[in-house]
């Protein structure tokens, strides 16, 4: 089943930012996710304890996005960062979940 993947605007604002190869492999693998509905490795893949997953950029960048599973068939992309460390930095952690838990408070998730 088809979904929707909406990006938050900071995730908009960070992909611009980005190479042109780093866009191209990057809306790829977001066509996938739209198409499929999930992701695996190396494309993607669940943080654990976590109802949180990631969009991994690793051939033309080195940078993650952040998603989750919405009501319906949306997904949203909700925060974005560049990989620097073998492990989710935990401020960028905290700021994904916070938007998270705004989304569900909301009812979106």
């Amino acid at each position: 089943m088809a979904k929707k993947f909406i990006e938050f605007d900071s995730v908009v604002s960070f992909i611009a930012g980005q190479s042109d190869d780093a866009k191209i492999e990057y809306h790829k693998i977001v066509d996938m996710l739209e198409n499929s509905g999930r992701l695996s490795m190396p494309f993607g893949e669940k943080l654990p304890r976590k109802n949180m997953f990631v969009i991994r950029v690793i051939h033309a960048a080195n940078f993650r996005v952040f998603y989750v599973y919405g009501k319906g068939d949306f997904i949203y992309g909700i925060s974005a960062y560049e990989k620097k460390t073998q492990t989710v930095p935990i401020h960028e952690m905290k700021h994904a979940l916070k938007i998270a838990s705004e989304l569900k408070a909301r009812g979106l998730i």
